[in-house]
């Protein structure tokens, strides 16, 4: 059933790429004995079109948000140095919110907006400023609005306990899993990096964050930022479909787990998005990348995209993506 489901989803990718809704996709199916990995169509258009392969980096975006800063904060939480319903003042003085709690910015109901104004005009330390000062939409508990705030607000945590977000996620989550193409700023050659957009002002946007609050912020933030291949994501999702165990190591407290899984608040839990009312958890990313995996039946699907180059303008592959989910998720 599993690889019929595979197969039928590989298909359906081929038909994606074929109808130019994205111009290539690396994507890979992880199971408990086996992982296909597939490498489809190009990474750009005209000049910049050349095949995808193994080699290739992308920009991943907001997967950044649960591959880097989530799993990040639950390694804090299992050695005490952070909880739950602590304060985010009690690690960042200057937020005028001492109600809002580190499980409020995971589960995205702390009262932040989803974004802030006039961001072209701001330099990185107003951003933060404007964070950490600005008033609330709703009460922390009260709504559900997915935010890149609070997830800057996590990174700028896991800075002040361990002195940088990046060295920080390297010692404890890429090393260990040898994920080596993974990391902000990454200092590759340029040809490797996927191109994610044509931007007016910036160009052609490669090799550099696309996202701009990310930007502002150095290119290492808590909700964007993060480079990585499809073989370094892969190897990340192995660990979580293994309930935070990868090749004998223990990167993530199985109990954890079992945390994320009593969570189910507006299709969200720590961190994650969760389907279905079950243990299915994805993330997915503006630039077009999808990290889904069922830790109950081992499975796991990666698939990352160039969808928004050259423009933004094409929105196909938000349906398709939300397509391919229903066909991972299914029976």
């Amino acid at each position: 059933m599993t690889e019929n489901k595979f197969t039928k989803m590989k298909n359906e990718i081929d038909a994606i790429i074929d109808r130019g809704d994205v111009y290539g996709a690396s994507f890979s199916f992880i199971n408990e004995t086996k992982i296909d990995s597939f490498y489809h169509g190009f990474q750009g258009k005209d000049i910049f079109a050349e095949r995808l392969d193994p080699s290739m980096i992308y920009d991943v975006s907001s997967l950044t948000k649960a591959v880097a800063t989530t799993t990040r904060v639950f390694q804090l939480l299992a050695v005490h140095e952070l909880g739950l319903k602590d304060s985010v003042t009690a690690y960042l003085p200057g937020f005028l919110h001492p109600e809002v709690t580190i499980e409020n910015l995971l589960l995205h109901n702390s009262g932040l907006p989803a974004d802030v104004d006039n961001l072209h005009s701001l330099t990185g330390a107003e951003l933060v400023k404007k964070i950490y000062e600005d008033p609330l939409v709703s009460k922390p508990g009260e709504k559900t609005i997915y935010s890149d705030l609070g997830f800057i607000l996590l990174g700028l945590i896991i800075r002040t306990l361990n002195g940088s977000i990046d060295r920080s996620v390297q010692d404890h989550i890429w090393y260990p899993l040898a994920m080596t193409n993974t990391g902000y700023n990454l200092n590759r050659p340029k040809s490797r990096f996927v191109p994610t957009e044509v931007d007016p002002q910036r160009g052609q946007i490669q090799g550099q964050v696309h996202d701009y609050k990310a930007l502002l912020l150095n290119g290492e933030s808590g909700h964007s930022g993060l480079f990585s291949t499809l073989s370094d994501l892969t190897v990340f999702t192995e660990m979580m479909i293994s309930r935070g165990k990868y090749q004998k190591k223990e990167i993530l407290d199985p109990n954890l787990f079992d945390l994320m899984a009593s969570y189910d608040e507006n299709g969200r839990t720590l961190g994650w998005r969760r389907l279905n009312h079950k243990e299915q958890y994805v993330q997915t990313g503006y630039t077009g990348t999808i990290l889904a995996f069922d830790p109950v039946k081992k499975q796991g699907f990666v698939c990352l995209t160039n969808r928004i180059y050259p423009t933004r303008d094409d929105k196909r592959w938000n349906q398709d993506r939300d397509r391919l989910l229903k066909m991972f998720f299914e029976n």
